[in-house]
């Protein structure tokens, strides 16, 4: 079988995607069941949680424009239909997974108009996403004597609180309405942008 089935029942082909079988809602109800870390987590923490978190981090942090923050926010979008792997699996899996990875990445791209913001600032996108995970190791995961050189230096943000009672007790519905509520905003402000260059 070379197709899965979203939660909204459409099939979507593991070797040909096409963009009308992609939206944002199927993105953002995937996101929010997929948890981080394989659950490794001291609670449920989503990839919908965690994108939010990056697009926050991107607009505080780096003062990215709404082309910018969007791209931040769906940097992990093709995790929807390919799911989540910790970093090592993925490096054990190797080739075959980054070729899947970065399909579903260049379709998702595509259906939303992402390349040139995804591009543009994929340097503090990266850094952002760096932060969120410092952020999330620190405040999520159990102590380890050995120390993740992915990220060496990198400092956790201090304005977030993961084990806040408003962050464990936000149930996934949120989390994905959450997700849909900015990625409409940005893109709503994005057409406004484009709309005002057009006059």
């Amino acid at each position: 079988m070379t197709w899965i089935t979203t939660a909204t029942g459409n099939e979507v082909s593991l070797l040909h995607p096409q963009p009308g079988c992609i939206n944002l809602r199927t993105i953002a109800h995937h996101l929010s069941l997929i948890n981080r870390f394989t659950g490794a987590t001291c609670r449920p923490y989503s990839v919908a949680e965690h994108s939010l978190l990056v697009c926050k981090i991107a607009e505080l942090e780096f003062q990215l424009d709404v082309h910018g923050l969007f791209a931040a926010l769906m940097h992990d979008a093709h995790e929807a239909f390919v799911n989540d792997l910790a970093s090592p699996v993925k490096d054990e899996v190797g080739a075959p997974w980054h070729t899947l990875e970065s399909r579903f990445t260049r379709v998702i791209r595509n259906s939303f108009a992402l390349n040139v913001a995804s591009t543009t600032h994929a340097k503090a996108i990266k850094q952002a996403d760096l932060i969120a995970l410092a952020t999330e190791r620190a405040q999520l995961l159990p102590a380890s004597a050995t120390p993740w050189s992915a990220i060496a230096g990198v400092k956790p943000v201090a304005w977030v609180n993961l084990m806040s009672p408003a962050c464990r007790n936000t149930p996934w519905t949120t989390w994905r309405n959450a997700f849909i509520e900015r990625a409409d905003s940005l893109d709503f402000q994005r057409q406004q942008f484009a709309q005002q260059l057009g006059r």
